[in-house]
């Protein structure tokens, strides 16, 4: 059997108007399993507003749904856990892209020679329920604190390399994290090798770290998933822009082959910003994304996905253009209507979303939302 439990306002939007409400929202979610003649009973509380519902599901087809207020049934039918909330995205693209933009592979050598290999991304707390997503997804990793910090971390070997690597090898990342994990994949397999010795090991990817610390920003680098846009051309410089404008510009069928919608939500999870800003005395909706100096291929990449006509400055994508605003709304549906961030971003551009259609021109409402974003995001 499967039991979920939701409390969830029927409409987000009300949320803005009780802060108290609104601080509740997204903070706590817990799973229990428990197997029993092949019947699964799943738990599941969600403290993000207040109304309730019961789902009872087992393994024959068998239902009972019990509503009180307001929720809508998800379909179940052979449904697992990994997959709530996630239709409509390659997780393993999206995953890829939130490690573009917030994860990172590290190796350490400690004071016992013992070689430590970790991939982890890293939000604020109150993202928590982002990383629980991840860990469900992949089955492996923990999670630690850290102050006002959340870390998901995988350090055991066998599933860096059963599991994390053929996520990687396949689905390439964009950005120049790419150089950090192609070397972190050659040590790794290096570290496996039981044909060296543990010296031979510390020393061979002791050399490969010393000899690749120099080119680690090397400002032309880019990642090999592009390739098959910069082939047909010779002498790519990043810091030449208009070089880079031209090329891309020119091949946008490709860009959105690689840069795909999964990855690009992965991504804006914790990069982008939705948000309400004071312009010429009125209030209007804004969005931004922030980018790494090294990748300006994948800044103006998404420019160009998203419509964005306004020029980048800081290597910060932004827009408060209506008609961008409105492509941006657009791209981020799926068949249902509804956008895939599976995170706190999810909340924050439901809200930006809905005051656009419904308060947009409307100083006043939109002034209540913005101190209200401003507080809690």
């Amino acid at each position: 059997f499967m039991m979920c439990s939701y409390k969830m306002s029927t409409d987000a939007w009300k949320t803005l108007y009780f802060l108290s409400l609104y601080n509740k929202m997204y903070l706590l979610k817990y799973l229990i399993y428990y197997n029993n003649n092949n019947n699964k009973l799943v738990k599941m509380f969600n403290i993000m507003g207040w109304y309730a519902s019961m789902l009872y599901y087992n393994m024959y087809n068998n239902n009972m749904f019990q509503r009180t207020n307001v929720t809508k049934l998800i379909h179940t039918n052979n449904m697992k856990m990994n997959n709530m909330k996630m239709n409509n995205l390659n997780m393993n693209e999206w995953l890829v892209g939130m490690t573009d933009s917030n994860g990172m592979f590290n190796i350490y050598i400690n004071n016992n020679n013992k070689i430590i290999f970790t991939y982890k991304i890293s939000l604020m707390i109150n993202n928590i329920q982002l990383l629980y997503k991840i860990k469900n997804y992949l089955k492996i990793g923990s999670i630690n604190y850290t102050n006002n910090m959340v870390m998901y971390t995988i350090n055991n070997n066998n599933d860096l390399l059963n599991i994390i690597l053929p996520i990687f090898d396949k689905y390439k990342l964009l950005t120049s994290k790419r150089f950090n994990y192609l070397l972190f994949k050659k040590c790794l397999l290096i570290n496996n090798n039981n044909n060296f010795n543990q010296l031979l090991k510390i020393n061979l990817i002791n050399n490969i770290i010393n000899n690749n610390n120099n080119n680690k920003y090397n400002n032309n680098y880019i990642s090999d998933s592009w390739y098959n846009i910069y082939k047909n051309y010779k002498n790519i410089n990043i810091n030449n822009m208009k070089m880079m404008n031209n090329m891309l510009e020119n091949n946008l069928l490709m860009i959105n082959k690689i840069m795909t919608k999964s990855w690009l939500i992965g991504y804006m999870e914790t990069k982008s910003s939705f948000k309400l800003i004071k312009k010429d005395n009125k209030i209007i909706h804004y969005f931004n994304i922030n980018m790494m100096k090294l990748d300006y291929i994948v800044m103006y990449s998404i420019k160009l996905l998203l419509n964005i006509n306004i020029n980048m400055n800081n290597y910060k994508l932004e827009t408060f253009d209506n008609k961008s605003i409105e492509y941006i709304i657009n791209y981020l549906k799926f068949n249902n209507h509804k956008s895939r961030l599976l995170g706190m971003k999810s909340y924050e551009y439901t809200i930006w979303k809905r005051s656009y259609y419904k308060y947009k021109n409307n100083n006043k409402k939109l002034l209540i939302i913005k101190m209200l974003l401003d507080k809690n995001i």
